[in-house]
């Protein structure tokens, strides 16, 4: 397999599988359903993930467009890396905000210090971005 189709493979994956996930885990009681969100909150929730549709669908197109793949490529990247990065410093500059969905308080801890399944998964899902951008920026 050459490197421009891994490329294009491993980000189309991210892409929809990003897309179709947060779909699945953010429609949820503990999300959109949550009766203790306010309206609009979940008005811009609900906002974010039909852009985030948007979004992936534009960079899968950016992506295997013929005439300039090297560019569809870096730009289905950025798309990726610019839904997936904010998740790691919301709650820095927004401290109202939490990593956590759950109870406030029960957090899951890992070897004593809190831990976030979301950020380990998102953090997956940045580096194989920046893994299949670095294999498709020199492919072609």
């Amino acid at each position: 397999m050459n490197r421009l189709l891994l490329s294009r493979i491993l980000l189309s994956f991210i892409l929809v599988f990003g897309s179709a996930m947060s779909f699945v885990l953010d429609w949820s009681r503990n999300h959109l359903l949550n009766p203790l969100w306010h309206p609009h909150a979940r008005f811009h929730s609900a906002v974010l993930l039909f852009f985030f549709a948007g979004v992936a669908a534009t960079g899968l197109w950016l992506l295997w467009r013929e005439n300039d793949p090297r560019a569809g490529v870096t730009a289905a990247a950025a798309l990726s890396a610019s839904y997936w990065m904010p998740f790691f410093f919301v709650p820095l500059v927004l401290p109202q905000a939490s990593y956590w969905a759950g109870t406030p308080g029960h957090e899951p801890h890992f070897h004593g210090m809190i831990f976030y399944p979301n950020l380990l998964v998102i953090g997956l899902f940045l580096m194989l971005t920046l893994i299949a951008w670095g294999i498709g920026r020199k492919a072609a």
